[in-house]
Formats: structure tokens, C-alpha cells, sequence
């Protein structure tokens, strides 16, 4: 069989599968088992295609098409300029979530002074060591408390290469007053805020990532109120803070902050949706 052959039978099992993106989830398997980029690919497709490496294809074909998040099944993940091992028990990076991160940077662009980032419910990591990345000199502290996904956080922090970020274990909910952070400039968080009821209704892919970091509670909202009392009450004056919410929670989330800044502002992401929450205190 051909490479492109190949391509195009894992491209149809996955269509009639209901695999909704099965064009480009089809692509990067091939991709990921041939160890081609794009180019390659192309250049490649009249060749005929190694046993193995067919057999391996279409097994992945085959995970992919039950359900299986197409990232857990590579094992990585790119988001903004890192890469980012993924696998069960983690949540998935996704471009939705760079709109926090430019939040972010762009504050601190314009403030000299930013010496302390502290990123809550971190997962891989995504967050915290992009911030690291981007700001070499600032210290970013990534805390989460699963433990597989601490795992993932403390390899992601190793394989960026980012010794300015560092992995904490812990338990947000029970306030910052249980860490022994420094002063804390800006406060980032990507926190669960689906509502527990929904989270049935989740396409399978998504309901294959850990529910941990999906549940927000009856409302969504359990975890702003965390960060509201049990970490903002206690920040200093002019910490910045940037929160990613769901398409219908921005203006809960205003409301939630409204005593904490005169001024809350909204981000949407790149399909138009308010996706970030972010103010200063006052």
C-alpha cells in the first residue's frame, strides 16, 4: 500500500467514525509515525509505506476513531513557542488558552517591575513555562494537585528548559497563605469551570481528560470564588490577575471580581469568544 493509500484509508475510518477533524487528525498520525513534517509528507505519498510503520498507522487509526484524544496519542502537544507532553490525566493545551498567555505578556511588557508570576491549577504547565519563556527574568511558579499531572508538569518544565519556572505540589483551595510564595505580581489561572452537570454532554474526546480539571462546580464558578477569597483578599495592591473563563462567564466573573478593580477587562480569543478575564487590583 501506498503512503497515500495509507492516508486516505485512515482518513475514511475516521470520517465514518464521526471524527470530526478526520482530514487532519489522519495527517498527523501519519506524520507522527513516518516522522515526516508537512513537506515530507507530500513529497513522500507515491512511496510505498514500511509493514510496520502501517500496522503501528492504522492501530493509532484505530485508538484515535474510539475516542482517544488525538494528543494523548501522539504524546505531545505544541502551544505557542513550547512543546508539551499530554497524555491521560492532563489537560490538553489549546490555542484558546494563548489569549491568556498574551494577557499576560502585554502586562508585562509595560511594567518593568514584574518579578513573581504564580500560575494555579498549572496542568502541563502550559501557562506558567510559556510566561517563562517569553520572560526569562521573571520567577513563574506552576502549582497543581493531581498527581499525574504534576508529573507532566514537572517534565514539561525540564524539556522547555525554563530554570526560571518552578513546579509546586498543592492544593489551591486551601488559599496562598499555605504556600511560601514571595510577593506575588500577577496571578494567572486556567482554573475547571465547565458546570458538573455539562460536563455528560462533552464530546468523548474531551471527556477522556481528567474530570479534575473540567468540574467547576454546580455553576462553574467554584473555583473564581477560591481565587476570589482565598488568594486575592490577601495579594497586594496592583497585582495583576487574568483568569480564563467559559464562552458565557465573563460577566459572572466581573461581578465576582467587581470589589477587587475598578476596571475588568475582556479578552476574546481568536473565534470571537470572552475568553479572559483581567484587572488589576486596586
Amino acid at each position: 500500500m501506498k503512503i497515500f493509500e495509507l492516508l486516505k484509508y485512515g482518513r475514511q475510518i475516521l470520517e465514518e467514525s464521526g471524527v470530526e477533524d478526520s482530514d487532519f487528525d489522519a495527517e498527523c498520525l501519519l506524520m507522527h509515525v513516518f516522522n515526516f513534517d508537512k513537506n515530507k509528507l507530500y513529497l513522500n505519498r507515491p512511496e510505498e509505506a514500511d509493514e510496520g510503520k502501517k500496522n503501528l498507522f492504522l492501530s493509532l487509526i484505530d485508538r484515535r476513531k474510539k475516542g482517544e484524544p488525538l494528543q494523548y496519542i501522539i504524546g505531545k502537544w505544541s502551544f505557542m513557542d513550547g512543546e508539551f507532553f499530554v497524555g491521560e490525566g492532563v489537560l490538553i493545551p489549546r490555542s484558546d488558552t494563548e489569549t491568556l498567555v498574551e494577557a499576560v505578556a502585554d502586562f508585562i511588557r509595560k511594567h518593568e517591575n514584574i518579578k513573581v508570576v504564580c500560575d494555579l491549577c498549572a496542568g502541563s504547565g502550559c501557562i506558567g513555562i510559556s510566561i517563562g519563556m517569553l520572560f526569562p527574568d521573571v520567577q513563574v511558579y506552576c502549582v497543581e494537585l493531581s498527581d499525574k499531572a504534576f508529573q507532566y508538569l514537572e517534565k514539561n518544565v525540564k524539556h522547555n528548559n525554563v530554570t526560571n519556572v518552578k513546579a509546586v505540589k498543592g492544593d489551591i483551595t486551601k488559599g496562598v497563605e499555605s504556600f511560601d510564595f514571595d510577593d506575588i505580581d500577577v496571578l494567572v489561572s486556567n482554573p475547571p469551570y465547565i458546570e458538573t452537570d455539562e460536563i455528560a454532554t462533552l464530546s468523548q474526546e474531551v471527556q477522556n481528560e481528567p474530570h479534575m480539571a473540567l468540574d467547576g462546580g454546580k455553576d462553574g464558578l467554584y473555583f473564581y470564588r477560591i481565587l476570589a477569597e482565598k488568594w486575592l483578599k490577601f495579594l497586594k495592591k496592583g497585582c495583576f490577575s487574568a483568569f480564563e473563563c467559559g464562552e458565557t462567564q465573563a460577566k459572572d466573573l466581573s461581578e465576582i471580581y467587581a470589589d477587587f478593580s475598578s476596571q475588568i477587562n475582556i479578552h476574546n480569543d481568536l473565534n470571537g469568544i470572552e475568553r479572559v478575564v483581567s484587572f488589576t487590583k486596586n
